[in-house]
């Protein structure tokens, strides 16, 4: 019996018996494309879901922020008379203002000049000093006093200006005093004289404080133009004093060395601009809660609606048929997530005890289809009730039971409740105590050097030679000291003071960063032999654990009660100081469960890394089977192809056959 060919050229066709063989042999390619899809699907899902819950975060965040939720306003009633802004710890109330005097800058004037461009003196390096303090005492005259004192005003560094034969006109002494920036601003004004040119100096800031005195050392000339001291030497005349601006509120008396008023309406800035009445109303803007609460609710809603589409189910119509889905339907990360934030909505908040513990009570509800709903009157019934419980409920606060012990902040690890406070040991200030009275003859160059390091600044100041009293040389140094370190705030500079002579000097700042160390030729004659101390750090315990003090600051330790608890403790009694009650509010805990979920730790990434070996263990599988399928196309190949060339063999020998027994017959 004769085989037919089914090739050309041959009895097989292998090319299409292989192609079907490895068509049935390369099936688990397709199981294997088909869960890559699906895994691939879900990572596209968590994405969606990952910033969803990263939205409705950063409405958790904006919820956290107290400093929202109360704005102050400040009205006045003539606003001719005085503006007012409020700020922050502002009391609600109505204040009467009665401005009886602005403040000023002082300015003098000096003899006038036929000239402002002739030179004035010979040449010779002079230089002008600039003190300022106040003027007290004495009469006033004809733009000059008599019998007055000048106190020095210690937070000022005195300033010098170098004349000399290229700037000793009356406009090279203007302009040379303006470049300097000696805290005085220089003019030239002409009064129509036959000598009509004056040089005007007003100081650059107002106040009874911001006197001038002026020193001149060198040309005699220069020095009867220029010096003015308001207690002896007065070759210039005063045209408006420095002053105060005074004010009454609510009949106390109050004075400012500017016309802007701080803090007396607490947390108030007036800015007075004449005299006269005017009252001042403080109102709260609370609208920033409802602002915050709405965004909140609605970022729930929005993350509500997303979870509910990527784990929604579809039953199919068709009888029989299997239900279809989001692609992350009956996951239990997603489901545990949407759980835990329906949960809060309901719950109260540990460690509150005031009469708003949970956010029903502020009008957050849910609705038949699962969505939050927010009852703004409800809210704001509850705002005009209980204003400080409601900001207690949506943000972290603290507070504490002592007056002298002040509550600063806390952490995410910071654990609610009340937490009892002990102190064994107080801050203290760095302090310098000179030996024996301070020489008062201060010497260019012999004993006017001072080499300092203050609370960790490291700086040099020189002395203005000349001679001193005791008080005088205190403030001097005083305003030396902070100029030169830099320590324009009071906290952190330093106070100087003298007892019988003797000088000693205070850091500003508390703990074991405050010391103070002075050298140079004029530390032996200010201070003797010096006793330096450094100051100490506070030490106690918060909730029975020893806790961190630094400065006057005493923060919970890690991994305790009280960790990241942190509370200033202004002085007061060693041993037990009350108690301070930590409230993380809604927002805190919103956080915490967002955070658990979110971040390189979170569950969401840990799906992901779960999700991504799932992809890369697929990958590894398809490497394999693309190895053995290889191997097996050539191995059918191979057997196939020898099957042909026997069967074509065999082909052969049939016809032959054929032919043979058909001669036969």
């Amino acid at each position: 019996m004769a085989v037919s060919s089914v090739s050309t050229g041959g009895v097989l066709d292998v090319n299409g018996l292989v192609s079907q063989l490895m068509a049935v042999e390369s099936r688990p390619f397709v199981a294997m494309q088909n869960k890559e899809k699906a895994i691939t699907t879900q990572l596209s899902a968590y994405g969606t879901l990952s910033g969803a819950v990263g939205a409705f975060q950063g409405t958790v965040t904006a919820l956290a922020d107290a400093s929202k939720y109360r704005v102050a306003n400040a009205t006045t009633s003539d606003d001719k008379v005085l503006t007012a802004t409020a700020g922050k710890d502002t009391v609600k109330g109505n204040y009467s203002v009665n401005v009886s005097q602005l403040a000023q800058a002082q300015t003098i004037s000096a003899a006038g000049q036929v000239s402002t461009s002739a030179l004035i003196g010979s040449g010779a390096s002079t230089v002008l000093t600039f003190d300022f303090g106040s003027v007290t005492g004495g009469t006033l005259a004809d733009g000059k006093y008599t019998g007055a004192t000048f106190d020095l005003d210690a937070t000022r560094t005195a300033r010098t200006v170098t004349i000399d034969g290229s700037n000793n006109s009356l406009q090279g002494i203007r302009d040379a005093i303006n470049k300097a920036g000696v805290g005085v601003t220089a003019s030239i004004i002409s009064d129509g004289s036959s000598t009509p040119n004056r040089l005007v100096l007003t100081s650059d800031k107002s106040g009874e404080t911001s006197s001038m005195r002026v020193s001149v050392a060198g040309d005699q000339d220069l020095s009867n133009l220029l010096s003015y001291a308001p207690n002896g030497t007065q070759n210039m005349k005063q045209s408006n004093a420095g002053q105060n601006a005074k004010l009454t509120v609510n009949g106390v008396a109050i004075t400012s060395p500017t016309n802007n008023v701080d803090n007396a309406v607490p947390g108030v800035t007036m800015s007075v601009l004449k005299i006269g009445a005017s009252n001042v109303g403080v109102s709260m803007d609370t609208s920033g809660i409802k602002t915050a609460l709405s965004n909140f609710v609605k970022a729930y809603n929005e993350l509500n609606t997303t979870i509910n589409g990527l784990t929604a189910v579809t039953p199919d119509q068709k009888q029989g048929a299997a239900r279809t889905g989001g692609p992350l339907v009956g996951d239990s990360t997603t489901l545990s997530l949407q759980a835990s934030l329906r949960k809060m909505f309901s719950s109260n908040v540990p460690g509150l005890s005031g009469s708003v513990t949970s956010l029903s009570q502020l009008g957050v509800a849910f609705q038949m289809d699962g969505t939050l709903k927010l009852d703004t009157g409800k809210l704001q019934t509850a705002i005009d009730k209980s204003p400080d419980d409601v900001i207690k409920l949506l943000a972290t606060s603290g507070s504490t039971s002592d007056s002298l012990v002040s509550f600063v902040s806390s952490t995410s690890n910071s654990t609610v409740g009340t937490k009892a406070i002990s102190i064994s040991k107080l801050a203290t200030q760095g302090t310098l105590a000179g030996s024996a009275p301070a020489g008062l003859n201060i010497i260019a160059g012999v004993n006017d050097n001072l080499s300092m390091t203050i609370n960790g600044v490291t700086s040099k100041a020189t002395l203005v030679p000349g001679n001193y009293t005791a008080d005088s040389l205190v403030s001097h140094l005083q305003s030396l000291i902070n100029g030169a370190s830099g320590s324009t705030d009071k906290t952190v500079g330093v106070t100087v003071k003298q007892e019988n002579g003797i000088i000693s000097i205070t850091s500003n700042k508390y703990g074991s960063a405050s010391k103070l160390e002075i050298t140079g030729n004029g530390a032996d004659g200010l201070f003797g032999t010096p006793t330096m101390t450094t100051g100490v750090d506070v030490a106690g315990t918060i909730d029975g654990a020893v806790a961190v003090g630094s400065g006057q600051t005493l923060t919970g330790a890690p991994g305790s009660g009280s960790a990241g608890i942190a509370v200033l403790i202004n002085g007061g009694q060693l041993g037990g100081r009350g108690t301070v009650n930590i409230s993380k509010g809604v927002s805190a805990l919103f956080a915490s469960t967002t955070d658990s979920y979110l971040g390189t730790t979170g569950l969401i990434q840990n799906k992901n890394d779960g999700l991504n070996k799932s992809i890369a263990d697929i990958t590894k599988q398809r490497n394999a089977l693309n190895s053995r399928l290889t191997l097996t196309e050539a191995r059918l190949r191979k057997q196939y192809s020898s099957l042909d060339v026997k069967l074509s063999s065999m082909n052969s020998t049939t016809n032959y056959l054929t032919q043979q027994l058909a001669k036969l017959s």
